[in-house]
């Protein structure tokens, strides 16, 4: 038996808090006092709106670099307390641990480490076509910037998946329904095709009706190319999967070729859809697998992990010194609306971003895997997620 097959039990007293949980609390407390003293001492002020006054005293000094390196500092923070708070569950239920930085310490490790090229994808994306973000107040020095980089973008696709782990043991695993095949396909074609067909009439409306009104013989042409290939193949082979595929890649396609911030609506789920027959051909693990199975569990824990992630993601950034401002016109007077620089429709991107990265997690592993490279543990079971 391979040492990572071996059940974990946690050895820790049940009234104990788990060591990394207090860490992680203890971070993130120090380091929002140190942000709030700094945001003090500019009398409210956020960047990059206004000029900042210049720090003074070696507390001063402590409160600025806090608020230049929040993103990256509480992250780190909050994956040692995500860890903590599995387990704590585990420990409550006196059962082997759930899944944490210890558990599956390969499987972390991969995602952590891949979380960056994945980001990295929607950076490029961004800066080279759409440009719907801008990174602001990030250090001259070029060592520094892609230290702090690595770091913050390293935690990100962990961040969401030790939430969604906690999220789904703690109650959303339960949500199946195993026992109707027929429901469970019809359900998972309506995910299919008809979120799809929703996510394009959303689009196409906005592209005809929005701030910078399109030509409607490139809304025509839009609905053509993104719809009727992936209909076309679900009506002839009928294969979920297949479907899926084709639906993604037009999708995906599309959004790369508009070239305008509106183009992210179609990327943040069009990934999925492209990427999962991909996982499943290589034998990983499928979102539309557990959809066929009645399993919407680890689904409904990954988007709410991504909506919980994307609420600290904002309100750390919205007082950080290093830090992005989003640029959506296409939602006209809309933009305004926000919760801190994230306007709120923008924010419900948070949802499908989680399944997409964990997507990819799960083709990068299954690729290395099939060419031999076995680095992460194999779930325990597929309610699991990291």
């Amino acid at each position: 038996m391979r040492m990572h097959d071996m059940p974990e039990h946690t050895t820790a007293s049940p009234r104990q808090l788990p060591k990394t949980l207090i860490a992680g609390l203890a971070l993130i407390a120090i380091t929002e006092a140190l942000v709030m003293i700094d945001v003090i001492r500019r009398g409210g002020a956020v960047a990059p709106h206004v000029e900042m006054p210049e720090p003074v005293g070696v507390f001063g000094l402590a409160a600025r670099w806090a608020a230049y390196n929040i993103t990256a500092v509480c992250w780190v923070g909050y994956l040692l307390l995500a860890d903590g708070l599995l387990v704590r569950l585990a420990q409550r239920r006196d059962t082997p641990t759930i899944a944490s930085l210890r558990a599956r310490p390969n499987r972390f490790l991969v995602a952590w480490l891949t979380s960056i090229p994945v980001w990295c994808v929607f950076d490029f994306v961004n800066f080279h076509l759409m440009h719907a973000w801008t990174y602001h107040g990030l250090p001259e020095q070029r060592l520094l910037r892609y230290v702090g980089f690595f770091i913050a973008f390293a935690a990100i696709s962990p961040g969401m998946f030790l939430t969604a782990q906690w999220l789904s043991h703690a109650g959303f695993k339960r949500w199946r329904t195993p026992d109707a095949p027929r429901g469970n396909r019809l359900a998972a074609w309506g995910l299919i095709v008809g979120v799809i067909t929703v996510l394009v009439a959303i689009t196409l409306s906005v592209m005809t009706l929005g701030v910078k009104p399109w030509p409607m013989r490139a809304v025509a042409l839009s609905g053509a190319v993104m719809l009727l290939p992936g209909l076309a193949v679900a009506c002839i082979v009928r294969c979920p999967y297949l479907s899926s595929f084709t639906f993604g890649l037009c999708l995906t396609a599309w959004a790369v070729a508009i070239a305008d911030p509106i183009g992210n609506m179609l990327l943040w789920v069009g990934l999925i859809y492209l990427l999962d027959p991909v996982s499943r051909r290589l034998g990983g693990p499928s979102i539309i697998a557990d959809w066929l199975a009645g399993r919407w569990g680890r689904t409904a824990a990954l988007m709410a992990g991504g909506a919980v992630c994307g609420l600290l993601w904002e309100f750390w950034n919205y007082w950080a010194l290093s830090k992005w401002t989003y640029d959506l016109p296409f939602l006209g007077s809309w933009q305004q609306v926000g919760y801190f620089e994230m306007p709120l429709a923008g924010f419900l991107g948070f949802l499908p971003f989680a399944v997409e990265c964990w997507v990819m997690l799960n083709v990068i592993n299954s690729a290395l895997n099939a060419s031999g490279l076995r680095l992460a543990e194999e779930l325990s079971d597929d309610c699991d997620i990291l």
